[in-house]
């Protein structure tokens, strides 16, 4: 009577000559016929990992995503055009007409390959096929997991060796350090400030972007440590008011206008000037338009098993290309708090 193997998921189907083996010794290397059992939980162990959400790896969220390009793109161009026109007043027989013109930069970034994988030995595939029960998941959620937490950090910090700019690295985005407080040692530290002087840290820095940008830039977010967005909404603006820090400054500035709009992230903390703590104010779109992103023309896609002696490994490639901002006037991020 052939031998059933029963998966978690109700299926049953039956092992061949070569898993048999398996079973009997532990022996027989698997090839692309022979290793049902082993492609199956495979199958299973991916869907795992793909629904499997690390939300303290930021990054993704916070730049959103962009994956066009596709994987066999080296370079991703975009370009900036800058155009000029004007007028003057002429008479009916004027040839000296003004013309328009149109001035463009071209930008470049570099994708790479960035690549993980997980592996099993021959001894825990057949002790899966003898029992029916699924191989290891953490592996492969591991691989995942070291993969984002490259991507992470390359989107945040850059990855120099790399040729990769991160966010806090960008020489083009705007730099600030906040007024200092009128306390003993005239401190920029919020904890060491009035609630009102913290209030006045953010919505200088949000007319700052705005003003300067000559009304391009509308602030749309603000992103800080997550102990500071704890502070300011936990933190009377008085002893007499009935609101905290943080609610007095959403009722009372033209820019940010509701609690979702106030983002603690964890990626944020210390990486101000000098190491100190930072609050960033941020235009996610300007005339319709991204003014940053994070480049993945390829996410992590997982490769057919590979057998290296009696090791099966599962590679896993993606293209990356790291953080971009292309305006650089909608981010400024501020330090010293």
């Amino acid at each position: 009577m052939p031998k059933m193997v029963k998966l978690l998921d109700g299926s049953e189907f039956e092992l061949d000559d070569a898993l048999v083996r398996i079973q009997d010794a532990g022996t027989v290397v698997l090839n692309d016929d022979n290793a049902v059992f082993f492609q199956r939980q495979l199958e299973f162990i991916e869907a795992q990992t793909y629904d499997t959400l690390y939300p303290e790896l930021e990054a993704r969220e916070a730049f959103g995503v962009d994956t066009t390009g596709g994987p066999g793109v080296t370079t991703l161009t975009y370009r900036s055009y800058n155009h000029v026109g004007k007028a003057q007043v002429i008479n009916a027989r004027a040839t000296d007409l003004p013309k328009s013109s149109l001035s463009g930069k071209e930008y470049s970034i570099t994708v790479k390959s960035v690549g993980t994988a997980y592996d099993y030995d021959i001894d825990e595939v057949a002790a899966a096929s003898v029992t029916g029960l699924p191989l290891e998941a953490r592996k492969a959620m591991a691989a995942t997991r070291g993969y984002e937490q490259y991507v992470n950090s390359t989107a945040w910090y850059g990855d120099a060796a790399n040729g990769f700019v991160g966010f806090f690295d960008h020489p083009d985005i705007t730099k600030a350090t906040v007024a200092a407080g009128a306390g003993s040692g005239t401190p920029t530290k919020w904890a060491l400030k009035t609630p009102t002087e913290v209030i006045a840290d953010l919505t200088t820095a949000v007319s700052a972007m705005y003003s300067s940008t000559l009304k391009i830039m509308r602030p749309e977010e603000i992103w800080m440590p997550v102990e500071h967005e704890q502070y300011i909404f936990n933190t009377a603006r008085s002893a007499q008011s009935d609101m905290t820090i943080g609610q007095f400054f959403i009722a009372n500035n033209q820019f940010i206008s509701s609690r979702e709009k106030i983002k603690g992230l964890n990626a944020i903390k210390g990486h101000g000037a000098s190491g100190a703590d930072c609050f960033i104010v941020v235009c996610r779109k300007a005339g319709g338009m991204n003014t940053f992103r994070l480049r993945d023309p390829l996410p992590l896609t997982w490769q057919p098993v590979q057998l290296h002696g009696l090791i099966y490994e599962i590679p896993g490639r993606g293209r990356f290309a790291g953080f971009q901002v292309m305006y650089p006037a909608a981010l400024s991020i501020n330090s010293g708090i």
